[in-house]
């Protein structure tokens, strides 16, 4: 059987898409199947200024250009490696996304220490992000993060999990996804949330 392979879009600053990426990493640990990273832009969504992908001060930016570039000199594996390590900062860890932080994230997925500064200097960065995100919004009508693109063509948002299963369970989930996203006609689940992302049970009152 074939590696399926699926796009995964993110932004490295949402939890709840963290939560689901952690999950993916274990379905390519337990399925045939191969992620492709790609970026999306939550404040070209929820912003209305007209670039903001060049306010270098918007905590996602730096980050999500240095990811740009690691993706162009490196490679996928650059980019998730990347992505893993500012994610365990600040989703997982109680840092915020600083300069600092994205530094030793950098340090941590052994890129060059100047990536983040020549990724700010190269406006092409910023035309990468947008081009990734606008792949997403126009080729499967993504609003947001969690988003994955099947092997089908079709492209769901989530699933949106509060704490990503592992081994065989993050198979199954994988299993049950995929099968309700590829289901002709089928276009939305969901229920309310009761736990913030990374928590175990529900939140108390």
């Amino acid at each position: 059987m074939a590696t399926e392979s699926v796009r995964f879009y993110f932004d490295p600053t949402c939890p709840w898409a963290w939560q689901t990426a952690k999950w993916m990493w274990e379905v390519q640990e337990v399925r045939d199947v191969k992620v492709r990273w790609a970026l999306f832009s939550l404040r070209l969504v929820n912003e209305s200024i007209d670039d903001p992908l060049t306010d270098t001060s918007a905590k996602s930016v730096p980050a999500l250009r240095a990811l740009a570039l690691a993706e162009r000199e490196h490679g996928q594996d650059a980019m998730a490696g990347l992505y893993r390590a500012i994610g365990s900062r600040i989703h997982d860890g109680d840092a915020a996304l600083s300069p600092q932080t994205l530094a030793e994230a950098v340090e941590e997925a052994e890129l060059p220490a100047d990536i983040v500064a020549r990724a700010l200097a190269d406006p092409s960065t910023a035309e990468d992000v947008r081009a990734q995100h606008r792949e997403a919004a126009e080729s499967v009508e993504a609003f947001g993060v969690p988003t994955i693109v099947l092997a089908s063509g079709r492209g769901i948002f989530g699933p949106v999990v509060a704490l990503a299963p592992a081994g065989e369970a993050a198979g199954e989930l994988w299993d049950h996804a995929r099968w309700l996203a590829d289901l002709d006609g089928f276009f939305e689940l969901k229920r309310g949330r009761d736990r913030r992302p990374g928590d175990a049970v529900p939140a108390t009152a």
